[in-house]
């Protein structure tokens, strides 16, 4: 295969080496990882994990990869269940460009590929990196306002990077990785209806579905098959049909010294991206100004202008189920604001339909910000109550927490996998996985890592 395909995606995932890399990058995978397996160690119990987690069994499958929880399946159901664990709790890494990104999902397809390859943890890492560079590339360098806004799901850049990274574990050839980018790229863009109004489960599957379609390309192409050599650039290629342009030069540009994956967000709490801010002002505003629920008069939630617009949607106004609640930053910052908190204790069927919720985002107004809008990308955002006595108080985080300018600390990410594990693992095997995540680039293979996350 010749063209931009392999001389440049394909070239560009080959190049990145473990060798190469900073400590500073290598570290900041690590905690990425540590983050996402928290993730889906938390997503365990989830109801999209019991749906997919049936359906696998059923299915059955060669045991080549491990199942956080346990058990194993092949590969391909392997990144479907996994990158279904590790999205539903809604509080993986995040990157904002023209559109977003949960790059933390190419994991599931990295985790699965490399126990089925053999691959040892240096060569996982190392094809993570390029995977992310690849995700996060394609958010940058589509033409204005991105795919999201053409009305596709921003998960469907995953099909690249998930290709490219399973095809890199599995093979050393320049050809097989770009016929892996090619055919994935036909044929895993994903509507964005699934995020609009009432969200359904799927949102949890979405980037899971996809990296499992990336897998089966990288193994369709190790098999021989071929795809388009113009994917990208062809007259009726991802470029025009999809993005409706595309920066080639800096898609495919040598990697250099900026890495991508060191600009990803890591999330305190289970909600979307836009409202990490704005709960931690909520939170503040409790814990640290001592304001009581009762003395609220009333609440101005002051966000970017891209995050505003999205919480206009009146759907999130009053949302039935945690898929809606959790893409609602009124409900957010409300439960910030009544329980201190915004975890899965506040995404029951119970909290969400509770009165005071609604009472209190009735007192609610969003709104932009000018100051948060130049700020952009950097999702900040400032929560403003009025008392009853006629007092005002702001709290203003000019970026969010898990920000790379507001990184969140390895003692807290530490609490943040304990917290999630709780139920899975017991606190031993806990501090057992998190060391095998630790000591990643000196393992040979992944049965160790993926046995820590079996749990009993």
């Amino acid at each position: 295969m010749t063209g931009l395909v392999r001389n440049g995606l394909a070239a560009l995932t080959h190049s990145v080496r473990f060798e190469d890399l900073p400590h500073e990058v290598v570290r900041e995978t690590k905690r990425l990882i540590l983050d996402t397996l928290a993730c889906a160690l938390g997503g365990v119990h989830g109801r999209p994990a019991q749906i997919v987690g049936h359906m696998v069994r059923d299915l059955g499958g060669t045991p080549e990869s491990g199942l956080i929880g346990g058990g194993r399946t092949s590969c391909t159901l392997a990144t479907l269940y996994n990158g279904t664990l590790l999205r539903y709790l809604d509080q993986n890494d995040y990157y904002f460009g023209l559109d977003s990104a949960h790059p933390s999902g190419n994991l599931a397809a990295g985790l699965a590929v490399a126990q089925r390859a053999g691959r040892g943890g240096r060569e996982l890492i190392a094809a993570l990196v390029a995977a992310y560079e690849i995700h996060l590339r394609l958010c940058d360098v589509v033409e204005s306002p991105g795919i999201s806004a053409r009305g596709w799901h921003p998960a469907t850049n995953a099909q690249f990077s998930s290709a490219a990274l399973a095809a890199r574990l599995f093979s050393d050839d320049l050809n097989v990785t770009a016929n892996a980018i090619a055919l994935a790229g036909s044929q895993n863009n994903t509507l964005a209806q699934m995020q609009r109004g009432d969200l359904p489960m799927s949102k949890a599957v979405a980037e899971a579905q996809i990296a499992k379609g990336g897998v089966e390309a990288a193994l369709l192409a190790m098999a021989g098959l071929t795809g388009p050599a113009e994917i990208f650039e062809g007259v009726a290629g991802w470029g025009k049909a999809v993005a409706g342009g595309v920066d080639f030069d800096a898609l495919v540009a040598p990697l250099g010294q900026r890495f991508r994956l060191m600009e990803t967000c890591m999330k305190p709490y289970s909600a979307v991206a836009g409202a990490m801010a704005p709960i931690q002002a909520a939170i503040d505003l409790r814990l640290i100004d001592h304001v009581e629920p009762a003395d609220i008069a009333s609440v101005r939630v002051r966000l970017p202008a891209v995050s505003a617009r999205k919480a206009a949607d009146p759907k999130k106004l009053a949302p039935k189920d945690k898929e809606t609640a959790d893409h609602s930053v009124h409900y957010c910052v409300a439960v910030g604001l009544l329980d201190a908190a915004c975890g899965e204790g506040q995404f029951t069927a119970a909290r969400i339909a509770s009165a005071d919720v609604a009472a209190m985002i009735g007192r609610m107004t969003v709104m932009e910000d000018a100051e948060l809008t130049a700020l952009w990308p950097a999702a900040g955002g400032a929560v403003v109550v009025e008392l009853r006595d006629g007092r005002v108080i702001e709290r203003r985080h000019r970026q969010p927490p898990g920000h790379p300018a507001n990184r969140i600390d390895d003692a807290t990410l530490a609490r943040k996998f304990h917290d999630m594990a709780e139920g899975v693992l017991t606190h031993s095997q806990a501090e057992a996985a998190m060391a095998e995540i630790d000591a990643l680039d000196r393992a040979v293979n992944l049965e160790s890592l993926m046995a820590a996350l079996a749990g009993s």
